[in-house]
């Protein structure tokens, strides 16, 4: 693991009305300990997974995958503000990897998409203001530029369904070790791409030893092998078993049984 433990430093008690202090999960904070490479945040919504794992992301100041800077984006303000009192400790300090929501992805696409546009109206321009000699030769860095982009990551991300665009960010930007920090990814995945998709973390956490912190509500997700799971209830945060959360018992209930549903009303 590239993260070893998460703390605060200490409690701002004239701030504990205001968020992200009045979270009783931020109230109660013990210090978190990893042990795992693959560490998912579990809990209802409201429960301040999302919180933490943004508190981590400013605090370790990876990049934001959008269209801000993590320290700009207003939505993240109070990331910020709890990133200052954390405290982390590292097996292995690192600014490589990236923090991603699922609404980023859409600013992050159009993002390559300008750049590309950005591109080509460099060509044109020096096209037209061309004298003499090599043109190619002019424009080939430029061109070469526009090209990496479209490999990595295609010419128009935006045309993609939301969830094929999705999966290629990810297998376009996860790539040495590093520290990746991904909120809820299941938001933008089907079962068969969420299942793509951990194939693609197990392989970069056996070939490089990246560590991967995801906050998610899915059963899918949470039961990957050799993982941990942090779950978020009642205001504290303790380890569990997958099967011992409410997402898993829940959702096999149903499938188990699919006339629960009108059993319940």
């Amino acid at each position: 693991m590239l993260l070893s433990t998460v703390r605060l430093r200490n409690f701002p008690e004239d701030k504990k009305e205001l968020f992200p202090w009045s979270l009783p999960m931020i109230q109660n904070l013990e210090e978190l300990h990893f042990e795992k490479n693959i560490s998912f945040f579990v809990g209802e919504n409201g429960s301040g997974k999302s919180t933490m794992l943004e508190g981590i992301a400013a605090y370790t100041e990876v990049p934001l995958a959008g269209s801000f800077r993590l320290e700009d984006d207003p939505s993240l303000a109070a990331a910020n503000e709890l990133a200052n009192y954390l405290s982390i400790r590292f097996k292995e300090k690192t600014h490589h990897g990236f923090f991603v929501r699922a609404e980023d992805f859409i600013g992050f696409a159009r993002n390559i998409k300008r750049q590309i546009a950005e591109l080509d109206k460099e060509i044109e321009e020096v096209k037209e203001g061309w004298t003499g000699g090599d043109l190619k030769l002019a424009i080939g860095p430029i061109e070469g530029e526009k090209n990496n982009f479209i490999n990595r990551y295609s010419a128009d991300m935006e045309a993609m369904s939301h969830g094929e665009g999705f999966l290629k960010f990810f297998t376009s930007r996860i790539t040495g070790k590093g520290l990746y920090l991904i909120d809820e990814p299941e938001a933008a995945l089907s079962p068969t791409r969420q299942l793509s998709l951990l194939s693609l973390i197990l392989e970069k956490v056996k070939k490089t030893g990246s560590h991967f912190i995801i906050a998610t509500h899915s059963p899918i997700f949470m039961s990957v092998p050799d993982s941990e799971v942090f779950y978020f209830e009642d205001g504290k945060i303790e380890k569990r078993d997958y099967r011992e959360t409410e997402h898993y018992r829940l959702t096999k209930a149903v499938l188990d049984n699919p006339n629960l549903l009108q059993e319940l009303q």
